[in-house]
């Protein structure tokens, strides 16, 4: 029997989920030091980036888990985390940065104030600049545009992905629906290993050339997660009679198509990588490798996916082993939380096969780990 999921548990992640989201992006005096050498050197330094993705993705536990009462005791330190990117003028220096609109256009949903669909708009004008300017052949934008390589990243796809269908669902915009779906879409036409069905890392479309390792597991997380996240979104769309009459037929239709192509890919690697998940409910940093080290993320982002599932499907005999997958993960995660935070997380990528095997703990388990134990506490308390 593991560790069992409380709400004093719940509490502790809550509470330093709060803390990392607004205080991430602070440098502590070595940093500084060393940011003030690279300047002298005439070296770049990265700029300070209140919304980069691993404290969105700390928002986006905060926005689309837990009850309306959980979710609204959230707000206050949601529209801190936010207003001050809009006061600061509302830089966008990474692609990254629109996986925080994903909460961005919850909150406005929440709260109906302007500016921060003023916000969400800037994010989506943001990435079509960048899907006119900079995009492969077939539409994929580059995780990182400035490098010109036209490289695509599984990414930099679930998050703009991710993005943009929310953006397209909530704001009636077909291009949104059609491009989000676009950039996960290509990811399984031209970035897949055909014998596994699980993600390289990323794929460069002019050469087909596909980088990095097959069936890292964060590539297969972020997948995962822009694919159960778009689902979510467009679900009600795709019913009769759901409320939607406002929609324009061509809106429906792009809902109803992305709806279909989205859910079979989901299946293909939902699938794919559950075959990888171990006794225990972890998942291996590469999927692949099952005597290699356990990844708390990767676990955490493909549950949070697997645990997405039951809301969009509601129906209960076809959700196959999502559920289960999610709830031994949730078991495993549980284990690794220890004062708020969830250990055995791999260190951050640095690029194609760059993967340092230091494991710690950061953000972007905490995230999606958040969102697992409460949908498990949650289930399994009113059943």
């Amino acid at each position: 029997m593991g560790k069992k999921i409380t709400e004093e548990m719940l509490r502790r992640m809550e509470q330093e989920a709060v803390y990392e989201m607004l205080h991430y992006h602070e440098k502590n005096i070595r940093q500084k030091m060393k940011d003030t050498v690279k300047r002298a050197a005439g070296r770049y330094v990265p700029p300070k980036d209140m919304i980069f993705w691993p404290s969105a993705m700390l928002a986006n536990s905060f926005t689309e888990w837990g009850t309306e009462r959980e979710r609204k005791k959230a707000v206050p330190a949601l529209q801190k985390y936010f207003d001050r990117w809009i006061e600061a003028g509302m830089p966008l220096y990474f692609v990254d940065d629109v996986l925080a609109g994903v909460s961005l256009i919850d909150l406005y949903l929440d709260t109906k104030e302007e500016k921060y669909k003023t916000g969400a708009d800037r994010m989506a004008e943001y990435l079509y600049g960048l899907e006119e300017m900079e995009a492969d052949e077939k539409g994929s934008i580059p995780y990182r545009p400035s490098h010109k390589n036209k490289h695509i990243y599984a990414d930099g796809a679930g998050m703009t992905g991710s993005f943009l269908i929310k953006y397209g669902a909530a704001f009636r915009s077909v291009h949104g629906i059609q491009s989000g779906w676009r950039q996960m879409q290509n990811m399984f036409l031209f970035g897949m290993d055909e014998k596994t069905g699980l993600p390289y890392h990323g794929f460069r479309y002019e050469n087909k050339i596909k980088y990095g390792i097959i069936g890292w597991g964060r590539a297969a997380g972020w997948l995962l997660m822009g694919l159960s996240r778009g689902l979510c979104c467009i679900k009600e769309s795709v019913k009769e009679g759901s409320g939607q009459e406002e929609g324009t037929e061509e809106w429906k239709a792009a809902c109803r198509i992305a709806y279909g192509e989205m859910e079979a890919a989901y299946r293909k690697l939902i699938n794919a990588a559950g075959s990888y998940q171990k006794e225990n409910g972890a998942f291996p940093w590469q999927l692949g490798a099952p005597e290699g080290p356990e990844d708390s993320s990767a676990t955490a982002m493909i549950a949070y996916a697997a645990a997405m599932e039951a809301q969009w499907n509601d129906r209960q005999e076809k959700r196959g082993n999502g559920m289960r997958l999610a709830e031994k993960a949730a078991e495993y995660l549980a284990g690794q939380e220890k004062d708020g935070k969830i250990y055995n997380c791999l260190a951050e990528c640095m690029g194609f096969s760059e993967y340092p095997q230091y494991y710690g703990a950061y953000p972007w388990s905490l995230g999606p780990a958040l969102g697992v134990l409460r949908w498990m506490y949650e289930n399994s308390s009113s059943s």
